[in-house]
């Protein structure tokens, strides 16, 4: 792929370094007393590990001084600009650069208000992020991912609704606050504890949204908290969702795909794609046109 092709160029100078890497690793004192020895696979790893690591270093320090330069070079042209400049249109320019920043200003303050609006929003969003323990690794990561999908889309949504992120304990929480940019200042409810435990008082209005529920939704309404299955598993567990549904005594009901999109396999949808149709729903309160934006093409037959 790409990252092949970009680790080719080096040629023989590349190849001299890995080997002389691997030479460095297996040439090391022999590991403590009773500790495992690497074998020689895990050796050439840990070479080809640390080789990646020193050009990721040299690029990345590379890049530092291209982008220094570079100002440098903005910085005089743009004094120059100014010293070329007469007293009125210098007095001009600084008017239309103080307008320009304070538009910039008055974005970024209206963004975040917006942001923080979701707080209070009336319709409520739960991401379940309680099935960790039936992950692989890669897949907590794929749902951490999907976490920061669905935060941008809320940020951007015409009707945002209010997310509650619960569950967020274990191996789920380490990959959330690791893989999530800027997670500690979200605007949302987080809770290492289960939806049941935060929201228990409203246990009546909880209403769990699942492919395999033989109840299909009419509509989003506000008196009611819409559940969405934080698990990215390949579609291994049948009924996961709807099974925990039942077993706790809360309402379930699945989106009404299949009255206004023909689609091609199963109805399963990701977690961020299941959170646009809400926004989409919510928007427009029309299923069809609602649902022809998000479900990607491939999704659907003919």
């Amino acid at each position: 792929g790409g990252a092949g092709a970009g680790a080719g160029g080096g040629g023989a100078e590349e190849d001299e370094e890995d080997a002389a890497a691997a030479g460095d690793i297996t040439a090391k004192e022999a590991p403590p007393a009773g500790a495992v020895p690497m074998s020689k696979n895990a050796q050439k790893r840990a070479a080809k590990h640390e080789v990646w690591e020193r050009r990721k270093a040299a690029q990345k320090a590379n890049e530092k001084a291209t982008k220094a330069a570079r100002g440098e070079e903005v910085r005089a042209a743009h004094k120059q600009k100014l010293d070329a400049m007469s007293e009125e249109e210098r007095a001009k320019y600084d008017e239309e650069r103080s307008a320009v920043k304070s538009a910039r200003m008055k974005g970024a303050e209206d963004a975040k208000a917006k942001k923080k609006s979701a707080l209070t929003a009336p319709n409520n969003v739960v991401l379940d992020l309680e099935f960790s323990h039936l992950m692989q690794e890669k897949e907590i990561r794929s749902m951490a991912k999907q976490l920061s999908f669905c935060y941008a889309q809320n940020c951007r949504a015409a009707v945002p609704v209010r997310l509650h992120l619960t569950g967020l304990d274990g191996a789920m929480g380490d990959a959330v606050k690791k893989s999530c940019s800027g997670f500690e200042h979200w605007a949302v409810i987080c809770a290492e504890e289960t939806y049941l435990a935060t929201l228990a008082e409203r246990k009546k209005d909880l209403v769990y949204l699942t492919a395999d529920s033989e109840h299909e939704l009419a509509d989003f309404r506000e008196e009611d908290i819409y559940i969405i299955g934080g698990i990215v598993d390949r579609n291994r567990y049948k009924n996961l969702t709807l099974d925990k549904a039942n077993e706790q005594g809360i309402r379930h009901a699945r989106l009404p795909i299949r009255d206004h999109l023909k689609m091609t396999g199963t109805h399963i949808l990701t977690v961020n794609q299941t959170l646009d149709i809400i926004h989409a729903q919510l928007e427009l309160r029309n299923w069809e046109k609602a649902l022809e934006r998000v479900v990607p093409m491939r999704k659907r037959k003919g």
